[in-house]
């Protein structure tokens, strides 16, 4: 079986202009149908950095634009796909790097069309809805970021 490496990017966007910091996480359908909520994320274009596609595969996931703050840990991940020949596997290692990011403007109505659904969650609620193990990690290295980025403002 062929092996491939895809390197993509994704964000931690986080609202804090609320009484109860938010972080917006996404809905797309995996390839049995069922719904799964995740971090936004993408493919790195061959023209811009890990930092550019984080920003932009964020922006186009969520509708929401952000500031970037602080790296986060890169998630790895196996799975498989059709190649070009018949009957053809190609087993992937996906590589995503995160990045904590705060938002800035934009709205969640504006999302692209490979996402169902957008919704801003407290951490907690976030924390317990997220689908998949690796991005709960991240997302629980993003509040701790977070935290300490609030620290630093003096809020």
């Amino acid at each position: 079986m062929k092996h491939e490496v895809e390197r993509s990017a994704g964000g931690v966007l986080i609202r804090g202009d609320e009484p109860q910091n938010k972080v917006c996480l996404i809905q797309v359908p995996t390839r049995g149908g069922n719904p799964s909520w995740r971090l936004p994320k993408g493919w790195i274009e061959p023209d811009e950095t890990s930092e550019e596609a984080a920003v932009r595969e964020t922006r186009e996931e969520t509708g929401c634009n952000g500031e970037l703050l602080s790296e986060l840990s890169e998630i790895e991940y196996w799975y498989t796909r059709r190649g070009d020949e018949p009957g053809e596997r190609i087993r992937v290692q996906k590589i995503v790097k995160f990045y904590v990011m705060k938002y800035t403007s934009g709205d969640i109505a504006d999302h692209d069309h490979e996402v169902e659904e957008v919704r801003w969650y407290d951490f907690k609620d976030a924390l317990n809805t997220i689908s998949y193990d690796a991005e709960k990690r991240v997302l629980q290295e993003a509040i701790h970021s977070w935290d300490a980025y609030l620290y630093r403002q003096g809020i």
